[in-house]
């Protein structure tokens, strides 16, 4: 699966969870930051410097997805990889069911 496709079924995951993502020059914006997760009000937004590499959106999608239950989310195994990755208490829980 290549990265582009990763990132959609990314932003697709957030899309059922009701989590906004916002793609946003930054650094036009004097904000010197890649992105992250945040909170307003009671909704969920992640945003992303849209300068940033393919791989670097993945990644701060990724971070800000893992912090949730993803558990009854369908989504491609190459997907799921990436997330369990990401949430050291998903690693721990697959390690728990295994033995």
């Amino acid at each position: 699966m290549n990265e582009t496709m990763i990132l959609q079924n990314l932003e697709a995951i957030a899309e059922k969870m009701g989590i906004q993502v916002n793609y946003e020059n930054l650094k036009k914006k004097h904000v010197y930051s890649k992105g992250g997760l945040c909170r307003l009000k009671e909704d969920k937004l992640v945003i992303i410097d849209s300068n940033l590499h393919l791989s670097e959106k993945i990644d701060i999608l990724a971070d800000a997805l893992s912090q949730f239950n993803l558990e009854d989310i369908y989504m491609p195994p190459a997907v799921r990889k990436i997330l369990v990755k990401k949430d050291t208490t998903a690693i721990t829980k697959e390690k728990d069911s295994s033995q």
